[in-house]
């Protein structure tokens, strides 16, 4: 019996961290794709002004 609720104890804090981290994880792909596009605007930008 003791043993069920170590395990349940257990399992709890790794299902409610994981959503956290995959939000964390697709926040930071957002903002370095962000980045990207601002780079990459900037260089066409650049670019197209010496059309």
């Amino acid at each position: 019996m003791a043993h069920s609720n170590s395990v349940q104890f257990h399992q709890a804090p790794a299902f409610s961290f994981k959503p956290l981290f995959a939000i964390r994880d697709f926040f930071s792909l957002l903002i370095t794709a962000f980045s990207e596009a601002k780079i990459m605007e900037q260089k066409s930008r650049k670019t197209s002004g010496n059309w």
